[in-house]
């Protein structure tokens, strides 16, 4: 008999239907009638959008939306047709072939109309590049490019002081120079889309996105605190990225409570994803999101179960910002995206942050998607690795893409994750 239970979380499908919900409204509301919306990094401040009551299309969503529904071999054959060079970021060019394919049938979702604008966050030329095509492609929108200028100190460990003392962490030139593009988006969205924001509605926003987080790290504190581990990864990533992407809303606040509800259910009826939990991994880097079902292929063999990925918990490390009633919520929310790659991606912030969560989810070890391609998500792999093993967490580098599954050599893959869990971690 199988030591790996399948049962998703009532949780899991209330996400899902939630978010076919807001397809099937964007099909309407915005594919049909030509309602506006914007296409927007991860990275960037969403929150003025849900603020106006405009959609966002998050590009590294759309962009394993597509991986997952199996179409990336297709698109990015389509790139070297063009002539276009392999070594574009993945993540930023698949969504971009969506467009210059034309054919809404094969898209998701009946593929992405010209938006509204644009918005990016400059981390290299190659991702600018392409936002300037993919704007001339849909026939001239604005592309706006946020620009975030350099840390002066790296105070350590910032996700000690992020949440209440960021004004001090990130510096006040900074912030102020975030400000004042925030402001430049502001007026951007409210003359396209003849509205004006409404600063009381943005303030409401911000809170939500608070107390969302707030339930994010009670998730993180009973998963990292529970074992054998009640809930699978696939299953953590659906729930806790609907509420991300969905984060300026009363629903993310209240689905977060339910999962959290149900995920102490679980634990008070002894209820064990992998019954026969040996050994806990952490997943380093984006997702792999054409193959989901790798996070538990190790599971009836091995006992070893993923616990962790950095969307398990960067909700509630990294966007709570904490301001009082007259604090300015512009200014906070420069302070929520303004190192929020460098947290996620480069050296310093990046390793300190992981061996925390290898420790605070009782992590034995780690497995690191090193991507191809996407040089910004690479940077600070290497560093993070040796602080990992120095750390006393053995971790497994693998170069791969997240949503090119051209790329991946599945049987291959597998037998290196299991001799090492085999050679480093259960032997």
């Amino acid at each position: 008999m199988s030591d790996m239970i399948d049962a998703r979380m009532t949780a899991t499908h209330a996400a899902n239907a939630f978010q076919k919900a807001n397809q099937a409204r964007f099909k309407e509301e915005v594919i049909a009638v030509g309602a506006p919306y914007v296409i927007a990094d991860a990275v960037t401040p969403h929150e003025i959008f849900h603020a106006l009551d405009i959609p966002v299309i998050s590009l590294p969503w759309y962009s394993a939306i597509i991986a997952a529904k199996q179409l990336s071999p297709y698109y990015f054959g389509l790139m070297d047709r063009l002539g276009y060079h392999d070594g574009l970021p993945r993540y930023g060019s698949l969504p971009f072939m969506t467009t210059l394919d034309g054919d809404p049938e094969r898209a998701p979702y009946g593929g992405l109309p010209r938006p509204l604008m644009i918005l990016e966050r400059l981390r290299g030329d190659f991702g600018q590049k392409i936002g300037e095509q993919w704007a001339r492609a849909f026939g001239g929108v604005p592309l706006v490019a946020l620009d975030s200028s350099s840390q002066i100190e790296l105070g350590s460990p910032w996700f000690e002081r992020n949440q209440r003392d960021w004004e001090t962490l990130y510096e006040p030139h900074r912030l102020d120079f975030q400000v004042e593009q925030i402001k430049g988006i502001v007026a951007l969205a409210e003359g396209l889309s003849h509205q004006a924001l409404d600063p009381g509605k943005l303030r409401r926003v911000m809170t939500l996105v608070n107390k969302v987080g707030e339930q994010v790290d009670r998730a993180k504190r009973i998963i990292g605190g529970t074992r054998p581990v009640p809930v699978s990864l696939p299953d953590q990533l659906t729930n806790v990225m609907a509420a991300t992407w969905n984060r300026g809303g009363q629903w993310a606040v209240d689905h977060m409570t339910a999962y959290c509800d149900e995920l102490e259910q679980r634990v008070e009826k002894g209820y064990a994803i992998c019954p026969n939990e040996k050994t806990r991994l952490l997943w380093i880097n984006n997702g792999l999101w054409f193959n989901t079902a790798f996070y538990r292929a190790f599971e009836e063999r091995y006992g070893a179960v993923f616990v962790w990925s950095m969307y398990s918990n960067f909700l509630s490390d990294g966007y709570r910002k904490y301001f009082d009633d007259g604090g300015d919520p512009l200014r906070a929310l420069a302070a929520r995206h303004i190192s929020m790659n460098e947290q996620l991606h480069l050296p310093g912030w990046m390793a300190e942050w992981i061996v925390q969560q290898a420790r605070d989810y009782q992590a034995d070890g780690a497995v690191m998607l090193v991507p191809i391609g996407d040089r910004m998500s690479s940077f600070g792999t290497k560093i993070c690795q040796l602080a990992l093993e120095r750390a006393g967490i053995p971790t497994l580098a693998l170069t791969a893409s997240m949503v090119d599954s051209r790329l991946w050599d599945n049987d291959a893959m597998m037998a290196r994750v299991g001799q090492f869990i085999e050679e480093r971690l259960q032997a």
